[in-house]
């Protein structure tokens, strides 16, 4: 088997930070960064805002219908707003997607790509997971009675081997919990021998001292004598035997501590989660779309497929929108009082309009985030019978490779892992990879933590997306330099005459579903207070 060549760093610009910062470090890693350069970040709101007062049939054109403009849609409907969207594509959910057998994506190009997992089985390629927090979505989740289940993002049970490793544990194998066992235990006798040897006396009194060794004692699994950590068997057992005479309890051997510090393997995890990345997560059961699809049953006939905006217009008396019918190639009109484009920006600055210089400026700044996932369906759930692997991921630190196993389907017969979830160069170079030898690079890089077994069980089907080639999108979510976002971000959430803009890219959560529901709910009360104005 052939060798995975090493990554080699490269330097990123600051913008290129953040956009991996929200790629892998989630919400909460752009906080602290957005933080450090004084840009603010807003709580989630909980419900939709109370619009006092019914429109008397006040017609509103909506722009695409993911989850911005199928929230504005619905709500406004709810006060008596007559809403069309229109949607590029044949259904709606804009990223909020599942690949199952059948689903297909057309990329710019025109090429398309089909899934043909089995039934049951599915990939959530565009948004795929829910932390407690997002109250916005759960709202709906409630209203529009989705049945949910857990999704475990942390597993300690999980694999981690990095063959660029420093030191004796290069390119060894370890479950996640004996990394995290030892480093801890290791870490809080250092500390525990300092505190009992006086070193925080000038810090701490002796009531301190001794509530402090008690937590290091019991958080390290230290030895209260000698305030030593030689082990513990919640890293791992050597041996498992239910019917042993003295219990089943022999500890797996700990690593030697310089080796460990060398390896920088512990350096991959933190002692408290990051709190949109908890432990546990959730997802619609089925897949993510069924959030969209829930959205799409409540609008009824709001919806015209197939619809390709050609231009945004408008003067004193309402808005004007040509778009095609991709279906028939008919050129149609649609006409409003009022105008939310929820378009990503990528397509919105390619479109004729006559919005203000400002605006246009402010549509034209920010990039969308390169980014692509590959998944491949076994025909053994191998990680669940031999690997004791439910839920969460392992990782090889390969820039771009996932092993993220699924979080449903427990003990069925058959499963998909997705096996990339790459940003920036590593996506350009994974998209431009025929699906064939995308596949051929994840089973030659998971064969290392799932020796014979990858490839052995990957049944021949699989999906992968690249959203930066994807038509209508062109892109993942939308990322700003914190300077741009302070001076363009106020723009697009103003009116713009009739124009409103609403999407992720508008939030402080870009790329996360929350952040396109509640960018809907800030503009339609805007909407309607100009519209009860007359």
């Amino acid at each position: 088997m052939a060798k995975t060549s090493p990554e080699q760093p490269q330097s990123v610009s600051k913008r290129q930070f953040l956009e991996a910062a929200a790629a892998l470090g989630g919400a909460s890693a752009v906080m602290t960064a957005l933080d450090g350069w004084g840009i603010g970040f807003a709580s989630a709101a909980e419900a939709p805002p109370n619009l006092m007062g019914r429109s008397n049939g006040t017609k509103v054109l909506i722009l695409g219908g993911g989850l911005s403009g199928m929230t504005a849609a619905y709500e406004l409907g709810q006060r008596g707003y007559d809403c069309q969207i229109l949607e590029a594509r044949s259904y709606a959910g804009g990223r909020c997607q599942s690949s199952r057998a059948g689903f297909t994506t057309t990329e710019m190009d025109g090429s398309s790509r089909t899934c043909e997992f089995d039934d049951g089985q599915y990939f959530n390629h565009g948004a795929w997971r829910l932390p407690s927090y997002h109250h916005a979505v759960f709202h709906y989740v409630r209203k529009f009675g989705i049945p949910m289940e857990i999704m475990v993002q942390e597993n300690d049970q999980g694999y981690i081997q990095n063959d660029n490793a420093d030191g004796p544990l290069a390119g060894r194998r370890f479950r996640k919990r004996e990394i995290k066992a030892d480093m801890r235990g290791y870490t809080a006798e250092l500390l525990a021998k300092l505190t009992d040897e006086g070193a925080l006396n000038d810090r701490l009194n002796g009531r301190d001292r001794e509530q402090l060794t008690d937590y290091l004692v019991r958080e390290g699994f230290l030895e209260f004598r000698d305030l030593s950590y030689k082990g513990t068997h919640h890293r791992g057992l050597a041996n498992f035997d239910v019917m042993a005479e003295m219990g089943p309890n022999t500890a797996s051997e700990a690593l030697a501590f310089k080796e460990l510090l060398q390896s920088g393997l512990g350096n991959s995890f933190q002692g408290v989660t990051t709190i949109d990345h908890p432990h546990t997560m959730y997802q619609p059961v089925g897949g993510m779309d069924q959030i969209a699809k829930a959205f799409e049953r409540n609008l009824n006939d709001v919806i015209t497929y197939n619809a390709e905006v050609q231009e945004l217009r408008q003067n004193a008396d309402g808005v004007v929108v040509p778009y095609r019918d991709t279906t028939t190639g008919n050129s149609r009109v649609a006409r409003a009082d009022y105008c939310i484009t929820t378009i990503p920006l990528s397509i919105m600055r390619k479109l004729p309009t006559d919005l203000s210089d400002e605006c246009k400026e402010a549509i034209s700044t920010p990039n969308l985030s390169t980014v692509g996932k590959l998944a491949l369906q076994f025909d053994r759930r191998f990680w669940e019978e031999d690997d004791d692997i439910y839920g969460g991921s392992s990782t090889l630190g390969i820039p771009g490779h996932t092993v993220i196993y699924p979080s449903y389907g427990y003990f069925g017969k058959k499963g998909v892992i997705q096996s990339a979830y790459a940003f920036g160069r590593v996506a350009e170079t994974l998209g431009e990879l025929p699906l064939d030898e995308q596949v051929e690079q994840a089973i030659e890089r998971t064969e290392l933590i799932h020796p014979g077994q990858f490839r052995k069980h990957y049944d021949g089907k699989a999906f992968s997306i690249a959203w930066h080639r994807t038509k209508y999108n062109e892109g993942g979510w939308t990322t700003w330099s914190p300077p741009d976002r302070q001076k363009h971000v106020p723009v697009l959430r103003e009116p713009q005459g009739r124009v409103y803009f609403a999407g992720d890219y508008i939030s402080a959560l870009a790329g996360w579903q929350v952040g396109a529901i509640e960018s809907a709910w800030t503009q339609i009360e805007k909407v309607h207070a100009n519209a009860m104005q007359g």
